[in-house]
């Protein structure tokens, strides 16, 4: 016979379960805006605009759509793990730690995207400077 696992509190589950409900909520939404920023990327590629200002906007629809996809089918999978803990019995760390595991794909995307911002923000402000410094001259 399995032994079971560790199993948490109804309250914890309470806390649990009520989490993974707005983060269900969000991932839903997220996916939506996702998939309506790819269709708006499709559809702008057949606009009469100048082919810059076209790249520009079909690459933004784009990266932002694919984007708001992968973090929400993260969130998504981290809340049906977290849901996973209230409903079912003997696996709550098993489907913590997928849950973990989806946030962490969430996150290091995020903390890789705030050091690329941060890298070209910087890059922006040296041109900014080597700029004015070569004007006042």
């Amino acid at each position: 016979m399995a032994s079971s696992g560790y199993e948490f509190s109804s309250s914890q589950n309470e806390l649990i379960g009520d989490l993974a409900k707005k983060m269900n909520f969000v991932a839903t939404l997220l996916i939506a805006i996702g998939i309506l920023g790819i269709f708006l990327g499709i559809i702008n590629i057949f606009n009469a605009l100048s082919a810059s200002e076209k790249t520009a906007i079909v690459l933004n629809n784009l990266i932002q759509g694919v984007f708001s996809v992968l973090v929400g089918t993260w969130t998504k999978n981290a809340a049906k793990a977290f849901t996973q803990i209230v409903t079912t019995a003997g696996t709550d760390i098993e489907n913590l730690m997928i849950a973990l595991g989806e946030l962490r794909k969430l996150y290091t995307l995020q903390y890789w995207l705030a050091i690329i911002a941060l890298v070209f923000s910087v890059i922006v402000l040296i041109i900014i400077l080597i700029t004015v410094i070569a004007v006042s001259f």
